[in-house]
């Protein structure tokens, strides 16, 4: 990864933290936030690559989740892997040289698809031992309840991904053309 992509993937983290701490509303489920910001991201991995999508999510994640629930561990080991390789898949399918809105559509739903399974089953296991995000006391999830946490999140995200990200591509495109 050359210092332009390395830039590009800061940026894109910060950027990723601010929306999505503006755009969070206080809503969650188990912990999960409502998350919009989803598309910033998704903008990044189409324009420049899996490396920096992934990259630009796991850096927002990291630092949003340590503004609203301060927990590193948690942070480091669930939303920092799922933000990484969900962004990472959404860049390497839709690619960046090679970018259609039908590459993207299933780009997006199978990264996001995966990213939330990694959320669900990684709260599932952190669930037996440590408390939840917004909780005081250990609750452990279910098998049904990880399930549900991945499908709510999913359903909360992919439509930002599915309507905002392919007309900022476009005109992101368009203006560097010239």
């Amino acid at each position: 990864m050359n210092v332009r992509k390395l830039t590009l993937s800061a940026m894109g983290g910060a950027l990723y933290a601010i929306v999505g701490y503006i755009s969070w509303l206080g809503l969650n489920f188990y912990g999960v936030r409502f998350w919009p910001a989803v598309v910033v991201p998704a903008v990044f991995a189409c324009l420049y690559g899996g490396w920096v999508g992934g990259l630009s999510a796991a850096i927002g994640i990291f630092i949003s989740d340590m503004v609203t629930h301060g927990n590193a561990l948690l942070s480091l080991t669930v939303g920092v892997p799922s933000n990484f390789l969900g962004f990472y898949v959404i860049g390497v399918l839709s690619g960046e040289d090679r970018y259609s809105v039908k590459k993207y559509i299933l780009a997006s739903t199978l990264g996001l698809i995966i990213g939330h399974l990694i959320i669900g089953f990684g709260l599932l296991a952190w669930s037996q031992v440590f408390p939840l995000p917004f909780q005081k006391e250990i609750t452990p999830l279910s098998l049904s309840a990880a399930l549900t946490i991945s499908f709510v999140t999913f359903a909360w995200e992919l439509p930002f991904a599915l309507v905002l990200v392919p007309p900022i591509v476009s005109a992101v495109r368009r203006s560097s053309r010239g």
